[in-house]
């Protein structure tokens, strides 16, 4: 695995990650087996925003022990208590909701903390998903901020308030070229922004 150091940090993080969208329809067992596998071959970098909760048991049980070798990226608006993808700006779901996480994945503190899905520039303000993403990191419970969204004006905005370690954004010619369900922005507007996260070390 080659590993990359994060600007804005300590941490060296695989080239590779693993992420959820669709891992919980192989069921618990086959994907507790793929994190291990993922484990066993370096990766080291998982995004929680699943499709589903299933994956999270299998998280908990498949990194016990290993838990300093790790980066969770968790989302601060994804929510699946329900069992199901859930996404909710009320900040005392929100909260209920990581909790939730964080027992699921057996830690108590978050690498990366993502502020999740925000393609609205009302959203990234309102709700207080910030303010708490923000006293946590206080608290030492988040290492990082991060954000994720479709829309250049949103991560623009969050980039002048310095806001964000991280950002989650589409690469994707489906979207790049105003083809895609959230094609969101201009195809200028976007290259600017990859290159401005660049030039920033986000």
């Amino acid at each position: 695995m080659e590993y990359r150091k994060l600007p804005k940090g300590t941490e060296e993080i695989g080239i590779i990650g693993l992420g959820n969208s669709s891992l919980g329809d192989a069921g618990e067992k086959e994907a507790q087996a793929t994190v291990e596998l993922a484990l066993e071959n370096g990766v080291n970098y998982f995004d929680m925003a699943a499709g589903d909760a299933r994956p999270f048991a299998a998280y908990g049980r498949a990194v016990a022990g290993s838990r300093s070798k790790v980066y969770y990226q968790v989302h601060f608006g994804a929510d699946y208590r329900t069992g199901k993808y859930g996404w909710t700006q009320d900040l005392e779901e929100i909260k209920r909701s990581i909790d939730w996480q964080l027992k699921a994945l057996r830690t108590d503190y978050i690498d990366f903390g993502f502020i999740h899905c925000v393609d609205e520039l009302a959203d990234l303000v309102t709700g207080g998903a910030l303010e708490y993403i923000q006293a946590l990191k206080a608290q030492g419970a988040v290492r990082h901020i991060g954000l994720s969204s479709h829309t250049p004006a949103v991560v623009e905005k969050a980039l002048d308030l310095g806001l964000v370690d991280m950002v989650m954004f589409s690469i994707n010619p489906a979207y790049d070229y105003r083809h895609g369900e959230y094609a969101y922005g201009q195809v200028d507007e976007r290259q600017a922004l990859y290159r401005r996260c660049e030039a920033e070390g986000v």
